[in-house]
């Protein structure tokens, strides 16, 4: 069995068309060099104009940059130095969340029971300063003394991050005194 990639003897037809088109595109870049070429030097010769006394002079790159045309038009208005002057710098102002003690889960009343999971149960509350329904879930915590489940933090985590319509967004983070609550 031969393998794909090995050279076959019957392809001189195809070397000789691919020879051709490398030669042809060769022609062809080369033509383009030159019309580049003559379309510098006729821009050269149009910036070295003649005076009426028959004396020469050369138009500087700064001016001849001013000549060519714009590849991109400007759709904002160069700022004018005294309209700037006027203005004062103003900082807009984005409330944030501020750190500080997590609420405590008394501040909700718990209305059903929904489901329970593996890492906790889920309830339905009703936050009693405001009277929004939301869904609280209580982790289960192990009777290991290691601290905070590190399941728990992983779905925090993954909760945070989550923006979609399907899934529950993570308001916060509430707790009570004892691991019960």
């Amino acid at each position: 069995m031969k393998s794909r990639w090995t050279e076959d003897e019957g392809d001189p037809e195809l070397d000789a068309q691919r020879k051709r088109e490398k030669e042809e595109k060769k022609k062809a870049k080369a033509e383009k060099q030159k019309q580049l070429q003559a379309i510098e030097g006729a821009q050269k010769q149009a910036n070295t104009d003649v005076a009426a006394d028959g004396s020469t002079f050369n138009l500087s790159p700064a001016q001849a940059e001013q000549d060519r045309p714009a590849k991109r038009r400007k759709l904002s208005p160069e700022p004018d130095a005294a309209s700037s002057e006027q203005l004062p710098n103003k900082l807009l102002r984005f409330p944030r969340p501020e750190w500080g003690p997590s609420r405590h889960v008394n501040n909700f009343e718990r209305l059903n029971h929904i489901e329970e999971g593996s890492y906790g149960w889920v309830s339905r509350s009703k936050e009693i300063a405001t009277g929004e329904i939301v869904a609280v879930k209580k982790l289960k915590m192990d009777a290991s003394h290691d601290g905070f489940p590190v399941t728990g933090l992983r779905e925090i985590q993954i909760l945070k991050a989550s923006k979609h319509p399907h899934i529950v967004a993570l308001r916060e983070v509430v707790m009570g005194d004892e691991l019960e609550e």
